[in-house]
């Protein structure tokens, strides 16, 4: 009986680092007017940021307009901390089909992610932070990376995002 008590302690104390982690996110629920600058382009795009699957989740959707020749896409989100390994996991599909998995790790103004899975081509997994999401105000962020080659040029992507 005591390792059944045990481990529903240790569940219970997993639930609750993971409910303060997504109670300090919560800033970021509400609609973004978004910014973004990818080599020479430059556009905008709102994004929506909900409580999600019992409030353990924060989704996050895309609208992107047509715009650099390519159609209106749209894109979701779903991001949580795992308390078993101490960070956040962050699932992103796009209607283009396009999808990526990512861990995301606190620091001091937000988070740094590795791309840990993708679905275009892409070199193995480093060490090397590829993107920071840094929190400017409670009604502003900025997003920095990832780099990429694109059309023969290694381009960095460039987003700042405001609450409506």
């Amino acid at each position: 009986m005591k390792p059944i008590l045990g481990f529903l302690f240790l569940m219970a104390a997993a639930s609750s680092e993971q409910q303060q982690k997504i109670d300090a996110a919560q800033w970021l629920v509400g609609t973004w007017n978004c910014e973004d600058t990818v080599g020479s382009f430059k556009g905008t795009y709102r994004t929506t940021y909900a409580p999600a699957l019992g409030n353990l989740w924060l989704k996050q959707t895309y609208d992107f307009p047509a715009r650099n020749g390519r159609p209106a896409q749209q894109a979701e989100c779903l991001m949580s901390y795992d308390p078993r390994r101490h960070y956040w996991v962050r699932f992103f599909a796009m209607s283009d089909g396009m999808w990526f998995a990512i861990r995301m790790t606190d620091t001091e103004t937000g988070w740094a992610w590795k791309y840990v899975s993708l679905s275009r081509d892409r070199k193995p997994e480093t060490p090397d932070i590829d993107t920071t999401l840094t929190r400017r105000s409670d009604s502003e962020y900025a997003v920095e990376g990832p780099s990429y080659e694109e059309n023969g040029a290694r381009v960095t992507e460039h987003h700042v995002c405001r609450k409506q």
